[in-house]
Order: structure tokens, then sequence, then C-alpha cells
């Protein structure tokens, strides 16, 4: 079996972080998080909403130093995710790949006629931004991130990869019950809702 990405967003406050760093909280986590730090920019492309209206989300992604000028369209990785059946928003199972030829195919499910990589799969950018994520491995398997986007919003997710979706759906439910002092559940906004709340698609 392949492995999936399973994920529960949350929301986060950046007020918490020093709290965090020093595993102040209650309870501690069973080490003090090594938080990694890095930032990235990311395009997002559709097609009339065909993509994202089945699940599909398609991006390219480019890590980056900051105050330097690349050019994402040129230098950045193609990356795509399909939602599998029983997600919903704050509880996800994605199918993930950065494999350009296998983003292909998933385009032509819905966009059968579609370009290749070479010509951005014949989709049209759709928004573009920046973030700062921070992310940490907690009690052992968990993957803690937390994003600060260029716009303004912070978001987080709890992440797993694994075969079993229910399990360890039920599995992250227990560890953010055990530390609920850092995650906030109640209704967590992504990024890219964020992102078209503050920038109408009109205005892309």
């Amino acid at each position: 079996m392949k492995l999936l990405e399973v994920e529960r967003k949350f929301n986060w406050n950046p007020a918490s972080l020093n709290i965090l760093m020093s595993n102040g909280g209650q309870p501690r986590f069973s080490s003090t998080p090594t938080i990694q730090s890095k930032m990235f920019r990311d395009i997002y492309y559709d097609l009339d909403n065909r993509l994202s209206s089945k699940g599909l989300w398609v991006r390219k992604r480019l890590l980056y130093t900051p105050h330097k000028h690349v050019d994402i369209t040129k230098t950045g990785m193609w990356e795509a995710k399909q939602s599998m059946p029983g997600s919903s928003f704050e509880r996800s199972t994605y199918d993930e790949t950065q494999d350009p030829s296998r983003i292909w195919q998933m385009i032509k499910n819905y966009i059968p006629k579609c370009a290749g990589p070479n010509e951005s799969f014949g989709l049209e950018e759709t928004c573009r931004f920046e973030t700062h994520r921070r992310s940490f491995l907690a009690d052992g398997k968990f993957i803690v991130v937390l994003d600060e986007t260029d716009f303004g919003h912070s978001a987080g997710e709890v992440e797993l990869l694994a075969e079993d979706a229910n399990k360890a759906h039920a599995d992250i439910d227990v560890f953010i019950a055990r530390y609920a002092w850092l995650f906030d559940c109640s209704k967590p906004k992504g990024k890219l809702t964020a992102y078209f709340e503050k920038y109408p698609r009109n205005n892309v």
C-alpha cells in the first residue's frame, strides 16, 4: 500500500512560540522540540476551478533566501495533492507527488486534453504567496507544522505518513487532545481560504 499524508488542521498563535521553544506547555512534550525553519514561495494553478472543485491542488514551490530574486515559474518544483475519499477540510488524507509525469496524469483525470509540464499543464495561475514554515517532530512520530504567510495569516497542521488513514487520524486526535494548550481546532482556516478572502479571485 502507498503512504498517504494524513493531517489535521488547527489554528495557532505566533505568540505561543516562546512557550513551545522552551517546552513550557502543560503537559510538556516528551522532549524539547527541535524547530526547523524554512521559507518558500508557492504558485497555485487551476483552470476554472476544475481541479480544486475535485480536491486536486497543483502548485509550484520554491525554497528561497529572503531578498534574493528568483523566478519561481522557471525554477520551482511541481507538486500535487489529491484529497482521498472521506476527507474533510479539517481532517484530510492526501495522495501527494512531486513527479511531473504523475501530476500530468492526475490533471488528465479532470482535464483530459491538458498540456504537459513544460507548458504549466495548460493551467492558469490563481494565486502566489510566501510562507515562513516552522516544523518539529513531536513524541517521536508526529510532524507539527506552523506556517505564517506574507499576507498575515497563520495556520498549523499535525501530519503523519501512514497506510491506514483511519488509525492515523485517531492517533492524531489523541495527540492533539493531550497537548491542547498548543492546538486550537475551533474553525481552522487554511492558507488558500484566507488568501481568497483577502484577495478575491477576480483580482488575481
